[in-house]
């Protein structure tokens, strides 16, 4: 979660946030809450689709402090109310989740263990859910505003940064994408990587890490085995939202497109390890694919916090994905 504002006097709803809210519904994806910025949308304008994170929080999350103060969390680092004065920018919730909604909570760690998903969330949730929302929201917008069809951009920051490449597949009036942090390779395969790099750290024993890693195919087997399970969880997902991003993999969706796309990693990450994104470069290449810009920030986590300057490059990131965009 990013932005974080003192709350006396910060907006609660989506038209305070200068954003329009719309809901469409569909038989197999029940309701669909999606928020256009008002500034301007009426003008013709490109389109700009900001995907976040995994996690069943809301678009922004109230921290009620026992001291009476209050915090208010986004999901979405983009400064989206600037964005709007070149673009008709789109966030959409994640199922059966509110815009907005608080915890009488002391920390932002507080709020995210007592936060409790929907029903409607745990049985929705899965990368098909992502890719087919996203892609209805901009089928109607297309038609609902005076949108600029030769630049429609989906942007997605780590799960959402792998939902934007089958999302391009899915919907061809996406003109480019971008995929900050959202890994390259099977999500799996991380979890296997990170066990043999503590093994060369030093960390742990190459016997503890094999051990470790004999247990992590077990769980994934049985993940596998129950795709649609909205009963069973594993690190606090369903298995039907590990098997459904697991089954696909981003590297084979952006291989199969020819539109412009920016890939974004840190070489710090633990959440999506540079080891598996590095490698979608070097299949670009061996295929003679033009279409990739990859951008490293050799020294940041998945935060852009750099280790090494002790500063944060959020910003500064946000500021090349515009530039590279509007090149």
């Amino acid at each position: 979660m990013f932005i974080t504002n003192v709350a006396f006097g910060q907006p609660k709803t989506p038209n305070e946030y200068g954003l329009k809210h719309y809901s469409l519904n569909d038989n197999l994806l029940g309701n669909i809450n999606f928020y256009v910025t008002k500034n301007g949308i009426d003008k013709h304008k490109p389109l700009m689709i900001l995907l976040d994170g995994s996690g069943n929080l809301p678009l922004y999350s109230l921290m009620k402090n026992n001291d009476g103060t209050s915090h208010i969390f986004g999901s979405i680092p983009f400064r989206y109310k600037k964005l709007s004065e070149k673009y008709h920018v789109i966030l959409i919730s994640k199922p059966g989740t509110p815009f907005l909604d608080s915890l009488n909570v002391n920390t932002f760690q507080e709020f995210v263990e007592q936060y409790q998903p929907s029903k409607e969330y745990s049985e929705k949730l899965s990368l098909g859910w992502r890719v087919n929302s996203a892609s209805k929201v901009i089928d109607f917008l297309t038609n609902e505003l005076d949108i600029d069809e030769n630049k429609i951009i989906a942007i997605g920051y780590s799960e959402g940064g792998q939902v934007v490449p089958n999302l391009a597949l899915k919907n061809n009036k996406i003109t480019k994408i971008v995929n900050i942090v959202g890994g390259g390779l099977n999500q799996f395969y991380d979890f296997i990587s990170a066990e043999r790099l503590k093994v060369h750290k030093g960390i742990i024993s190459a016997d503890i890490a094999q051990n470790k890693i004999d247990s992590l195919n077990l769980k994934f087997k049985e993940i596998y085995k129950n795709p649609n399970a909205t009963d069973k969880f594993w690190l606090g997902h369903t298995y039907k939202r590990w098997a459904s991003f697991c089954k696909d993999i981003p590297l084979e969706d952006m291989l199969k497109l020819d539109i412009p796309i920016l890939l974004v990693s840190g070489g710090y990450d633990e959440s999506s390890p540079i080891t598996g994104i590095d490698y979608v470069e070097l299949e670009f290449l061996r295929q003679g694919k033009e279409n990739l810009t990859y951008k490293v920030y050799p020294n940041c986590d998945h935060w852009f916090n750099d280790q090494a300057l002790e500063t944060n490059r959020l910003t500064e990131m946000l500021n090349y994905v515009i530039e590279w965009i509007e090149k």
